[in-house]
C-alpha cells in the first residue's frame, strides 16, 4: 500500500470513528467530513482568490488605456497588461486555482478507494452507494449520484460567474489579452465542468461523487457569504470616505 493510500485511509479511519460517535458510521460521513476540512483549510486562498478577481473589475479603465495603447501590438499589450497585474497583485487567472488545487485530492481519493481495506464491510455503503464501486451510466438509481454532481457543478460555476462584479465589464476585453482568457476559461469551465464531472463521478468509485458533490456545496454557500462580506466591508468603506 503506498504512502498516499496509507495517509488517506488513515484519515478517513479517524473521521470514521468521529461520525460513528453521533451514530453515522459510515466512510460516506467520513469522506463528506473530510470535503468541509478541505474547504475550511483552503477558505484563505479562496478568499484571497476572490478579492484577486474584484480588484480586476477596478481595473478595468487602466486596462482598456493599455489596450487602447498598445492594441496593434499583442505582445507589448501582454507585457504591460502583467505588469500592471504585478503592481496591483492581481492575479487574473486565480479562478483556475481551486480546481488545481482540488486535482492532486481527488487523485489521492481515487487510489484510497480503489486500495481500500474494508471493501468487504458493510460501513463503505452510503445512501445506497458502494463507495468504492463505479456504476456507469446504467439508467437505475445510482444515476443520480453523476446527475446531482453535474447539477451542482453547473450551480457552483453559474454563482461564482453571477456573483463576481468582473463577469460583465470583461466581456468586451480585446481577444487575446489575459483577462479576455481568463473569461473564455471561465466560459468554458461553465459549459463543460458539469458533464466532464458527471463523467468522473459515473466512471470512478462513487466516494468520489460524494467528495465532488459535498465540496460543489460547501463551495456555493462559501461563495455567496465571501461576496456579501466583501460587498458589505465596500459599503463601510465608501460611507468612511
Amino acid at each position: 500500500m503506498s504512502t498516499i493510500v496509507q495517509g488517506m485511509t488513515s484519515i478517513f479511519e479517524l473521521l470514521f470513528k468521529l461520525a460513528s460517535m453521533v451514530g453515522l458510521p459510515y466512510y460516506g460521513v467520513a469522506i463528506i467530513l473530510f470535503t468541509i476540512i478541505v474547504k475550511i483549510l483552503l477558505y484563505p486562498l479562496t478568499w484571497k482568490q476572490m478579492v484577486s478577481m474584484r480588484k480586476l473589475t477596478e481595473l478595468q479603465p487602466k486596462m482598456q488605456e493599455l489596450q487602447r495603447k498598445y492594441g496593434n501590438n499583442k505582445e507589448k499589450l501582454n507585457q504591460k497588461m502583467m505588469e500592471l497585474y504585478t503592481k496591483e497583485k492581481v492575479n487574473p487567472y486565480a479562478g483556475c486555482l481551486p480546481l488545481l488545487i482540488q486535482l492532486p485530492i481527488l487523485y489521492a481519493i481515487y487510489q484510497t478507494l480503489f486500495r481500500f481495506p474494508y471493501r468487504n464491510d458493510s460501513t463503505i455503503w452510503f445512501l445506497g452507494f458502494d463507495i468504492t464501486k463505479a456504476y456507469g451510466f446504467n439508467f437505475d438509481y445510482h444515476l443520480l449520484l453523476p446527475i446531482i454532481a453535474g447539477v451542482t457543478t453547473y450551480l457552483m460555476s453559474k454563482i461564482s460567474t453571477a456573483t463576481n462584479p468582473n463577469a460583465n465589464t470583461s466581456k468586451n476585453a480585446k481577444p487575446g489579452t489575459p483577462e479576455a482568457t481568463a473569461q473564455q476559461t471561465q466560459r468554458f469551465m461553465l459549459i463543460i465542468m458539469p458533464f466532464f464531472m458527471a463523467y468522473i463521478v459515473a466512471s470512478l468509485p462513487s466516494g468520489l461523487g460524494i467528495y465532488i458533490i459535498t465540496m460543489n456545496i460547501v463551495s456555493i454557500f462559501q461563495t455567496v457569504y465571501i461576496n456579501k462580506k466583501l460587498a458589505a466591508e465596500k459599503q463601510e468603506t465608501e460611507a468612511a470616505q
